[in-house]
C-alpha cells in the first residue's frame, strides 16, 4: 500500500509539473501576444493580473526592463512546486516600478513645473529622493510652547502669516525616539489641531515643522504637487534642467501583493518607489514565501512588509527605504532575515509609517522566533534592528550609524515585558551615538545595544561595540533574568548600564554580567552606571569581568547623584567585581597605548602582530599573531617592546618562581636558566611602576616588601628591551 501511495504522489507531482506554466513579460511585448513564450512576451502588469497561478508556474520580467504597476498575487503553490517571480536574459535587474515618469517641464518663476495627473507620494531625479517643500527649511524647527494628542500651542505663530500653515501638514517631535505627522485640521491664534491625533502627547519645547504647502517651495531640492492644477513643482540645483534629468514620481502602492497565497519564491527583480512596500505578504496565513537576491529602492512605508509566517527574505539589498525597510509583523513568527545589505534606512522625518517605530532597517514588531544573522547595516534614521517577542535569535550583524534622526533607541535593541528569551550574538556595532536635533536639551544617552523596560530572560553575549563615545549596553527599568556575556565594549560611557528605577512594577533581579571586557577611551568616562533603588544591591551577578579606565583611578563607577567610585571603593560598596580584574596600565591623551582587533567574518583568521609585543587583559604576553573565531575580537595593549624571536621556546625553558607568594615582607623570585643585565619592573593595577631592580645576574632575586601596600602587582622581567617573562605579586599582612 504504502509503494502504491508513492508511486500516486510521484505520478501527480510529475503531472502539476509539466502542466505548470510559463509566463513572460518584456518592454518589447504585447497584451495580444499568448505571453508563454519569450518569443511572444505580454507587455504589462495589467495583462499579468489576468492569471490564475497554479503550483510550479513561473513569471520571467526581460532584464533590463521597466515594468509599472503593482502585481496582484492570490495563488501560490505547493510545499513541492512554488510560483516563481524572477527574471530572464541579460543585464541589470528587471525594475518593477510604483512610479510614473514626467517630462516636458518649463521654468516659471523660481521654479520648473510639469502636469501629472496622479497625487504622489516621493519625487526622484535620478533615482534621488527630493525633499517635500517644508518651513522652515531642512535642520530648521519652530518650538512648541505644549502640546498634546490633539494639537501644538505656539505662541510663535501668532506671527506666521496664516498661508504658511492652513492647508499645510505638521510633523512634530513628540519624543526623542519619534517624528509624528499629520494634516491640519484647523489653526487659530496660537493653536494648530491635528487631523490625525499623534500617539505620543508630546513634550514642551520640542521641535516641529510645517510641511506640503506650495508657499514653503523655496529652496533648491524642494518639490511640490499641487492636486489643483495637477503639477508638480520642482526647484533644482543652479544650472539643472529637469528635462534633461530621469524624474519619476510615485503612485502605485506595492510592488508585489500576496494576498491569501504561499509557496512563492520572488528572485533576482528590483523594486523600486512604491506608495507603500516593494513586497506586502498581506495575509497572516501567507507562509514559505522566499525574496531572495533582489533589490528595494525609494519605498515609502516598506521594502517588504511580512505579515505572514515561515518567510524568508536573503540576500538582497535595500537602499533609501523611507520607512522600515523590512517590517515583520502581525503574525511574522519564525521569519529568517539573513545576508542583506542595507544603506541609508529612514532619512525623512516626515516620510514612512510616521510613529515610534519609523525609520529602522529590521523591525520584528511582537512576532516570535525570527533568525536574523549576517546582515549588514550602514546608516538609519533610527534603530539598526529592533526585535520584540520571544525566541529571536540576532546574530553576526553589522550594523554601523544607527540612530541618525532620533535619540532613544539603539543599534540592536528589544522592547516591554513581552520580549524574552531573546539573543543578540556576536553581532558588531560602532557609531550610532543618536541625534538630539529638535529636542530640549535631549538628556537621553543613546546606547549601541539596548533592552528596554521589563525585558526578561534575554541574552547579550559576545558583541562587539566600537567607535562610540555613549553608552554601550543599557538595562532599562524591570529588567530581569538577562545575562550579559563575554562582549567587547570598546569606548563609550557608561559601558553598561542599570537604570533599576522602582518606577517599573518589576525590579532588575537576576541578572548575570560576567566575563565582558569594558575599556574606555576618554578620561571621563565611566565603566559602570547603576540607579540602584532595589534596596541593597541586588541586581543579581555581577563579576569576573575586564575594567579598564586607563585615565582615571576614580572613575570606574557612577551613581546619581553625582558619586564617582574607584574601582575599590565599587566592589567594598556593592560587593560586585569580587573577581573583575582591574586596569593594569594608566596613561594621559593623547597617549592611548590599547588596540582592538576584530574579525567580522565566518572565517577564523589570524592576524599578523609583526615583531611588536602585546599584553592582553591578564597581562599575558602576545607576540607574532592572534588568532580570532568568527565575529570575534580582542583588545591588546602594546608595550613597544619586541617580541623575542623563539618566546614560546624561552617561556618553557626560562619559568618564573615566586614563593612565598602571596608574602607579607620578603619573597624569592626564581628564573630557571641565567640571564645577565636584566631589570624587574614591578607595577600596581592600574598601570603605576612602584619599583625597579636592575642589572639583574643570575636567576635568583630577594625581593622585600620595603613600603608596598596589600594588594595584586604585576612583575615584568626584560632583557635588553624585551620581556621575558610576566608574573603576579600578591602581597598580605
Amino acid at each position: 500500500m504504502k509503494s502504491i501511495f508513492t508511486t500516486i504522489v510521484a505520478i501527480s507531482l510529475a503531472w502539476t509539473s509539466a502542466n505548470a506554466t510559463n509566463y513572460y513579460l518584456s518592454n518589447t511585448g504585447n497584451d495580444s501576444n499568448i505571453g508563454t513564450s519569450p518569443s511572444s512576451p505580454w507587455l504589462t502588469i495589467t495583462q499579468l493580473n489576468t492569471v490564475i497561478y497554479s503550483p510550479g508556474d513561473s513569471v520571467f520580467f526581460n532584464s533590463g526592463d521597466i515594468f509599472r504597476g503593482e502585481i496582484q498575487v492570490s495563488q501560490g503553490g505547493n510545499s513541492s512546486l512554488n510560483v516563481v517571480f524572477t527574471s530572464y536574459g541579460s543585464g541589470n535587474l528587471p525594475i518593477i516600478s510604483g512610479a510614473e515618469p514626467l517630462s516636458l517641464w518649463s521654468l516659471i518663476g523660481i521654479s520648473y513645473q510639469a502636469s501629472f495627473p496622479t497625487t504622489p507620494t516621493s519625487f526622484f531625479v535620478n533615482n534621488k529622493e527630493k525633499t517635500i517643500a517644508r518651513y522652515p527649511n531642512d535642520h530648521q524647527y519652530l518650538t512648541n510652547d505644549s502640546t498634546t494628542n490633539n494639537y501644538i500651542k505656539d505662541n510663535s505663530l501668532t506671527t506666521i502669516s496664516s498661508a504658511l500653515i492652513i492647508g499645510s501638514k505638521v510633523c512634530s517631535h513628540t519624543a526623542q525616539w519619534c517624528w509624528e505627522k499629520s494634516p491640519i485640521s484647523a489653526f487659530s491664534g496660537d493653536q494648530l489641531t491635528y487631523s490625525v491625533p499623534t500617539v505620543i502627547g508630546g513634550l514642551p519645547l520640542y521641535g516641529y515643522f510645517l510641511y506640503d504647502n506650495i508657499l514653503h517651495l523655496d529652496t533648491i531640492n524642494e518639490w511640490k504637487y499641487d492636486a489643483v492644477g495637477q503639477t508638480i513643482y520642482y526647484i533644482p540645483p543652479a544650472g539643472e534642467d529637469p528635462n534633461l534629468n530621469n524624474c519619476e514620481a510615485s503612485i502605485y502602492t506595492n510592488g508585489i501583493k500576496i494576498n491569501l497565497a504561499s509557496y512563492i519564491s520572488i528572485s533576482n527583480l528590483s523594486f523600486e518607489k512604491q506608495t507603500n512596500a516593494g513586497v506586502l505578504i498581506f495575509n497572516s496565513n501567507s507562509k514559505h514565501i522566499k525574496i531572495d537576491g533582489c533589490r528595494f529602492e525609494g519605498q515609502y512605508n516598506h521594502g517588504v512588509n511580512d505579515k505572514g509566517k515561515y518567510n524568508e527574505i536573503s540576500n538582497n539589498y535595500f537602499r533609501g527605504v523611507d520607512g522600515i525597510a523590512v517590517f515583520v509583523n502581525g503574525t511574522g513568527d519564525n521569519s529568517t532575515i539573513h545576508h542583506n545589505t542595507f544603506r541609508n534606512i529612514g532619512q525623512f522625518r516626515n516620510n514612512g509609517i510616521g510613529t515610534e517605530i519609523n525609520l529602522s532597517a529590521i523591525k520584528c514588531a511582537f512576532v516570535d522566533s525570527c533568525y536574523i544573522h549576517h546582515n549588514d547595516i550602514d546608516s538609519t534614521g533610527y534603530c539598526g534592528i529592533s526585535a520584540d517577542g520571544g525566541y529571536h535569535l540576532i546574530e553576526r550583524n553589522i550594523v554601523k550609524n544607527a540612530m541618525l534622526l532620533n535619540n532613544d533607541g539603539a543599534a540592536l535593541k528589544s522592547y516591554g515585558m513581552s520580549s524574552h528569551d531573546i539573543t543578540f550574538r556576536n553581532n558588531f556595532v560602532s557609531s550610532s551615538d543618536g541625534n538630539t536635533e529638535g529636542t530640549n536639551n535631549g538628556s537621553f544617552v543613546t546606547p549601541a545595544i539596548y533592552f528596554d523596560f521589563n525585558v526578561n530572560n534575554c541574552t547579550i553575549q559576545e558583541n562587539t561595540v566600537y567607535g562610540r563615545t555613549k553608552k554601550g549596553i543599557f538595562l532599562n527599568s524591570g529588567n530581569a533574568n538577562d545575562k550579559i556575556i563575554g562582549n567587547v565594549i570598546y569606548g563609550g560611557s557608561p559601558c553598561i548600564d542599570f537604570n533599576g528605577s522602582p518606577a517599573q512594577p518589576t525590579i532588575m533581579t537576576g541578572m548575570l554580567v560576567k566575563y565582558n571586557s569594558f575599556f574606555v577611551k576618554d578620561p571621563t568616562a565611566y565603566i559602570v552606571r547603576m540607579v540602584d533603588n532595589t534596596g541593597g544591591y541586588n541586581q543579581g551577578t555581577i563579576d569576573s569581568n575586564y575594567y579598564f579606565q586607563p585615565y582615571s583611578i576614580t572613575k570606574y563607577a557612577f551613581e546619581p547623584p553625582a558619586t564617582y567610585y574607584s574601582f575599590t571603593n565599587w566592589q567594598s560598596t556593592t560587593g560586585f567585581d569580587l573577581n573583575t580584574k582591574n586596569s593594569f596600565v594608566s596613561w594621559t591623551l593623547p597617549t592611548s597605548d590599547d588596540s582592538l582587533f576584530m574579525n567580522p567574518t565566518d572565517n577564523v583568521v589570524t592576524i599578523s602582530l609583526g615583531t611588536t609585543e602585546f599584553l592582553d587583559l591578564d597581562s599575558n604576553i602576545v607576540c607574532d599573531s592572534i588568532t580570532l573565531q568568527p565575529y570575534t575580537s580582542i583588545i591588546l595593549i602594546n608595550t613597544y617592546n619586541t617580541c623575542v624571536t623563539g618566546i614560546d621556546e624561552i617561556n618553557t625553558e626560562k619559568k618564573i618562581l615566586v614563593f612565598p607568594n602571596p608574602f607579607s615582607n620578603q619573597t624569592t623570585i626564581q628564573i630557571s636558566g641565567v640571564f645577565e643585565n636584566a631589570t624587574l619592573t614591578i607595577y600596581n593595577t592600574v598601570g603605576q611602576q612602584v619599583k625597579q631592580i636592575n642589572n639583574i645576574y643570575g636567576n635568583t632575586i630577594n625581593l622585600h616588601r620595603d613600603n608596598l601596600p596589600i594588594g595584586l602587582y604585576l612583575i615584568h622581567l626584560t632583557q635588553d628591551n624585551k620581556t621575558i617573562k610576566t608574573g603576579k605579586l600578591i602581597i598580605t599582612d
